[in-house]
């Protein structure tokens, strides 16, 4: 009498032989060489394309932290110098001297009064010097200096006095002690930079002095 197969657990109409071969292959679970070569490639090219994403964010935002720590340096130099010019007042013993690249002249600070000078060293770096009162009678050179701003292509000040002859405002690259009976009406300071993989940008402000009349004490040209 003939075996019914479909009686037995396996109740999936198939010969014994095919029975067998289908419980071998119930039990494979591993991958083939293929398989795992495609699958490591899919995953490569997945990572590759997250790493990109990451990597030009992080390069974004180190742009844009440089950037922005460098503009916050030059507002910060632009609003200290302004504070400290509409500060200043006439003093014999430390008159305001302006060249086209420098300045120096009066201020008060907590340690009293003392004398303030900015200007570029050789290393393109807009520093400022500070030297008290007591100091103010030697020689610049003798004193050490802060590097504010790195990087600097250009820095001229101008600077407004009242023209003896016309009665007019006008600009100049020099104010000289000996030539003036006053402070500047106004000191322009125009600021040339060099950022890193960015083109140079200019920065300018003019700068009221209120104590200065700009008033001259000989004729220009005279």
């Amino acid at each position: 009498m003939a075996k019914d197969y479909r009686k037995t657990p396996f109740c999936t109409g198939l010969v014994p032989s095919e029975i067998n071969s289908f419980q071998k292959n119930r039990f494979r679970t591993g991958f083939t060489l293929v398989e795992i070569l495609i699958s490591s490639a899919i995953i490569a090219l997945v990572l590759g394309g997250v790493y990109g994403v990451l990597a030009s964010g992080i390069r974004v935002w180190k742009e844009g932290s440089r950037s922005g720590s460098a503009e916050r340096r030059e507002r910060f130099f632009l609003e200290r110098l302004s504070r400290e010019l509409r500060d200043t007042f006439p003093l014999t013993t430390i008159p305001l001297k302006g060249a086209e690249d420098s300045l120096a002249f009066a201020a008060l600070e907590d340690k009293g009064i003392v004398r303030v000078s900015y200007f570029v060293n050789m290393e393109n770096f807009l520093c400022r010097r500070l030297q008290s009162y007591a100091q103010s009678y030697k020689k610049e050179d003798e004193f050490e200096y802060v590097k504010l701003i790195p990087g600097v292509l250009a820095l001229k000040f101008s600077y407004c006095y009242l023209d003896n002859g016309s009665g007019d405002y006008k600009w100049k690259d020099k104010w000289k002690p000996e030539e003036q009976d006053s402070l500047p009406r106004a000191v322009k300071v125009e600021l040339e930079l060099k950022r890193e993989s960015e083109p140079a940008v200019k920065f300018a402000k003019t700068i009221l002095i209120p104590a200065g009349t700009g008033e001259q004490r000989i004729q220009l040209g005279s």
